[in-house]
Parts: C-alpha cells; structure tokens; sequence
C-alpha cells in the first residue's frame, strides 16, 4: 500500500522517460506487485490460467530483449507491526471467513498462501535463468538496500516506501503496449531538493498520512498540515520534534498577542475613518489613505509575529493529537524504516534459459502448447546466446547461427533476421512439414550480432558484394547486346516501309524494247534523297556525248528478271505522259491488273530523306553508277 498521497505529493518531480532509455541498467522487480497487479486485471480474470505466470513471462521476455537486467526480489518475513493490516487485507481478498477466529490472526504474518504463489513465480524465473533473492523483511525494503548499496540502478515497485527504505531513483506505470513505450521514473535528490523534503521527513508523514504500519495515520492530521508543518521547521525534521514533544511543553510555545484593527483599504493599523481625518502614519499621508493590494503585507507587531504564532498554533494542534496515539513516538515504525535488515549480495547468477523445463512448466501451470511455448522462448535463448559471446561467458553454446536472411528494421532499429539451426527439445506445431524442421527464424540487433558472430556476418556481406558484382556485369552484358539489334532492326522497318531490295546489288535496271525507236525509258524512284538526285542529274549532263550504244544483253536479262520493273512498265501508257510535269503517272488501271504498285513521283525533302541520308553510303555508289548506265543507254536509243 505504501504511504498515503504519497505519489500525489512527489508528483512535480515525476519524469517520463522512455523505457529503451533503461538499457544496459539492473534494476531490483518487487515481485509481489507484479502478482498483484495480474489479479486485478479484468482482461484476464476467468480467461487466463495462472494470469501472474503469464504477466511475469511476457513482462520478462519484453524487458530482456530491451537490454534490462532484472533481479527480482521476493517477500520475507513480514514486521510484527504490519499484523493488523495482513489481517485486514486477508479479510477483503476472503471475504470475512471465519470471522470469529480473526482476532487469532492479528498477530499472525505468515503469508501461506501468497508465498505458494510467489514459489510459482521463482520456478519460472529459474527455467528462464533470471536471477531472484529472497528479502529479510519487506521486498521494497529489499529493492531499496540494493539500490542504496549501488548493487542496481534502480528500483522498480509501485510501493512508496521504497523511498522510505532509502531507494534513489524509483520506476512505476509502465506502458508496453504503445508504440513509444514510457516509465515513470522517480529520484529521491530532487524530492530532497525541489520538494524540500528528506527522508527522515517522509518517515514522518508516513505517521501523520498513514502506511502500511499504521493504517489510520494521525486522526485529524491531513496532508496540508503535514506539508506546512515540514516547511515551517526550516532545518529540524518531524522525527527530531517527535522526541521534544515527549516533554511538556518542549519547543512549543503558544504566544499571546492581541490583534489590532486594520483599515480594509491599506491593510495597515487603524481604521478607514480615522485615516480619512488624520491620514495613515505607514502610507505617511496627512489626509486619506493608499489602496493596497488584497494580498500586501502589513508590516506591523501584530502581523510580523502573526506567522509565527500560526506556525505555533499548527505545531501546536499537531502535537496534541499526534500524543493521543498510542504507538506515540512511533519507535518501531521509524526502526523499521530507517534500520536495514537486509544482507549484501555479492553477485547476481545469470543463467541460460532451459527450454526443456519451461515448456513443461508452461503445460502445466499454464496450459500452453509446447510449440506455443518453444516459439515464446527461442528470442530469449538467441539472445542469451549474443549476450554471452558479447561479454566473454564460457557457457555451452544452445542455439548456432547459420546464415543472415535478410537485413530488418525493428523500432527504427538496425537488425538482421537470423536463420538458426534448430535447437535441442524444440517443439514445432503439427502442420510444419518435416523438411521445414531443420532451421528456426529470429530477428536480432545488427549491432550485438556483429559483435557475437562477426564471421557470419562477414560472410554475408561479402557475399552479398558478390551477387552485386555479378548483377552488375549481367547488366552491362545485356545492354551491349540490346544496342545493334535495337538499330538493325530499325533500319530493316523502314527499309520494308521504303520497299527497298536489301541486296548489296540492288541497283535499277535498263529496259528493253523490241523496236528501238518507241523505246522510253522510265527510271524507278529509288530511296535517295534530293540532293543526291540533282547531283545525279548533274553527272549525267555532262555524259552526253557519250557514245550511243545499244542495250547489253546482260543488261536486257537483268531488266527481265525484275519483276517489279516489267510490271510497272506494262502499267504505264506512254501516250499519257505529261513531259513537262514534275512527275508522271499512268492512266487508271483496275487494282488486279498490277502486281507490284510503284508511285515514281518526285517527293519533297521529308523525314524519309533524312532516313535516306543514313544509308547512302551503302547505295549511293551503285545507284549512281547504274544510273548513269542506263541514261548512256537510253539517249544512244533514242
């Protein structure tokens, strides 16, 4: 239970911290709150077997793999003092059974029941390989005594009197389930310095307030005039004035003063008529007063020794009640507080979990499925395993690394997802297929994995560099291939548009004619551009006096064997030529008559010349050369 209000009073020194900040730090678990608590937990009641078990194993299993070293301290003998609330509390949680034998149990603080419980919790704990140790007397007590000692770094308790007991910093009111978990986190030197308020003073308001040593406190002394009464002292402490009270009348002195009249405009003697006619002596005025403010402080007799006669009156008031107790001047309850029981202890044991052995646990207590159980318990053995190699532990290895899967994030944290061989008692679920049972899967820290297997993870990244290096030469290799085939195949698009013959000796041909003097020539239009055509023509002017000679066979044969050429001349009709066009055309044909449709037809410069120009150098040389032929050829005919 702890003192009464004692949370709400050191409440302005309350800081919350993030609970990854804990890392690295051993802090001392009063384990019976944590019992507590899962008994109250509504989510849980009628639908959990064992719900302390379970809350234990979870809230352990989260705080290990955050990097927090627990040491759970269990309950010893209780004080002879804390008998009446024992009693009171077992008649709550019983429900008033065998009332008539309760006076019997007011001297009894045997914790039968509770310490079975509490037995339960250490078997687990032990499975787990988390160290725990019993305490004299209270288990805050015991928290308190390791953190004073500087054996933890803190205390972890929703109890109060950890302060009392001499803890220095104090957690309560974690919160697991939020993705930015926080604790409340408490230290004893800003109670001391910003609350004004020492150790022994809190063993006195525990008196006045209430705990678990005096449950009712001192009837009619409340937390105000606690607090007044610890500011007033001003050096002394409530358990130095606890032993001048023994004596009559000790520090107290009650000092009789009569009061003045004041003026309710300027708060100082006198009343407000008077200051009308003759003026107020402190506002130094001849006529009238000086408003002040409702909360200006007279400076006169009666006023300065106001507050100390109050303070007086408070001591006073405090005094006479706290002497109608009976457990007055409260020896063994400051004892108790201030007088440790407890022992040092060397060394925590840490050691690694037993799957064996929790699984069977589990099952019993707990109902779970071995799988279930195997699955919950393997993070923790993976990370006893890091954590042993990290710091040196000559402990035989339980779990062995294979390879690294893949790189993770967990809470913006750097991991690696480990492939583990599997374990030794390892249970899988029924519907796993037996070639899957050979390996298991966890998720750890990139930073402790490096430092327990850096062979491992040197061999994953130089393999991982490997399969880079050849992702990259595949890729270079298959854009050096992609490159000609992308251009060849754009020119053989646009010569199949341009109809023209692929050959190397594609060139036009001389037509023959059976009577020379009708013979026309007609030279098909060929992909060449404009400029290669007028510089043809230019070549051709100054061939004409070359001789007139008639067509060579080769000539005729190679005219005959175009097919193309013979049908467009077949198509034309000559008659119908317009000499002085820029083109010619022939006249209508029916569409079945023509084989092959060529349109001979001078065309502006367009893309296509610029098509053109790209592969002139393969055709210019033959095209020109024929040509030139054929116009020898056809002016000698003519």
């Amino acid at each position: 239970m702890g003192v009464h209000e004692l949370w709400s009073i050191v409440e302005p020194v309350r800081e919350s911290v993030p609970l990854y900040s804990l890392s690295g730090k051993t802090l001392a678990v009063d384990l019976s709150l944590w019992v507590c608590e899962a008994q109250h937990v509504q989510a849980m009641m009628g639908r959990v077997t064992k719900p302390h078990l379970r809350n234990l194993f979870f809230r352990v299993s989260s705080l290990t793999l955050m990097g927090v070293k627990l040491v759970f301290v269990m309950e010893g003998e209780a004080p002879k003092i804390k008998a009446e609330t024992m009693s009171k509390r077992t008649e709550q949680r019983f429900g008033g059974l065998k009332k008539a034998s309760a006076p019997k149990t007011t001297s009894n603080t045997s914790r039968g029941r509770f310490n079975a419980v509490l037995r339960e919790c250490a078997a687990m704990l032990d499975y787990l390989g988390v160290p725990w140790v019993t305490a004299a007397g209270e288990a805050e007590a015991m928290c308190a005594y390791l953190d004073s000692e500087g054996l933890v770094d803190g205390c972890i308790t929703n109890d109060g009197d950890a302060f009392l007991y001499g803890a220095r910093t104090v957690y309560r009111n974690f919160n697991l389930n939020s993705k930015d978990p926080q604790v409340d986190c408490y230290k004893t030197s800003r109670v001391h310095t910003d609350l004004n308020i020492s150790r022994e003073n809190l063993v006195g308001l525990a008196v006045f307030l209430g705990c678990d040593y005096i449950p009712k406190g001192i009837p009619g002394v409340g937390r105000e005039q606690s607090l007044k009464l610890i500011q007033m002292l001003k050096g002394q402490t409530i358990l130095q004035r606890f032993t001048q009270w023994k004596e009559d009348n000790a520090g107290v002195s009650e000092g009789v003063l009569k009061k003045v009249p004041h003026c309710h405009l300027c708060r100082h003697p006198g009343s407000a008529k008077a200051h009308e006619r003759k003026g107020c002596v402190l506002c130094d005025s001849n006529h009238f007063c000086q408003p002040q403010d409702f909360d200006y402080q007279c400076p006169c007799d009666w006023h300065r020794f106001e507050e100390t006669r109050q303070a007086v009156s408070l001591e006073a008031n405090i005094r006479k009640k706290t002497l109608a107790s009976q457990l007055f001047p409260f020896t063994e309850i400051i004892k108790e507080f201030l007088i440790s029981k407890d022992k040092p202890v060397s060394q925590f044991k840490r050691r690694q979990p037993n799957l064996m052995l929790i699984q069977k646990f589990a099952y019993d207590k707990m109902e779970w499925p071995k799988h279930y159980t195997s699955e919950k318990a393997l993070v923790l053995m993976t990370y006893s395993e890091l954590m042993n190699r990290k710091y040196g532990r000559e402990m035989s290895s339980q779990i062995k690394p294979l390879r690294i899967l893949k790189p993770r994030v967990r809470n913006a944290v750097a991991c690696f997802e480990i492939v583990w061989r599997t374990p030794e008692h390892y249970v899988f679920p029924e519907d796993r297929p037996a070639e899957d049972q050979h390996e298991v899967r966890t998720v750890e820290e990139e930073s402790l994995f490096r430092v327990a297997f850096p062979e491992v993870v040197e061999s994953y990244l130089r393999d991982k560099a490997l399969a880079e290096e050849n992702k990259t030469k595949k890729k270079k290799t298959k854009s050096k291939k992609e490159k000609p085939s992308d251009v060849s195949d754009g020119i053989s698009d646009l010569l199949a548009q341009m109809t023209i013959q692929t050959s190397s000796n594609t060139e036009p041909q001389k037509l023959p004619a059976s009577n020379p003097d009708d013979l026309e020539v007609v030279v098909l239009d060929t992909p060449v551009n404009h400029k290669q055509r007028q510089k043809s023509k230019e070549e051709h002017s100054s061939l004409g006096d070359c001789p007139k000679t008639p067509l060579s066979h080769a000539g005729s044969e190679a005219a005959a064997a175009s097919p193309s050429v013979s049908d467009a001349i077949d198509a034309l009709h000559l008659s119908d030529i317009d000499w002085e066009a820029l083109s010619f055309t022939s006249s209508p044909t029916p569409q079945s008559t023509i084989n092959h449709t060529t349109e001979p037809k001078l065309r502006e410069t367009t893309d296509s010349d610029v098509i053109d120009e790209r592969i002139e150098l393969k055709i210019s040389n033959d095209v020109v050369r024929a040509d030139s032929d054929l116009r020898c050829a056809s002016q000698s005919v003519l």
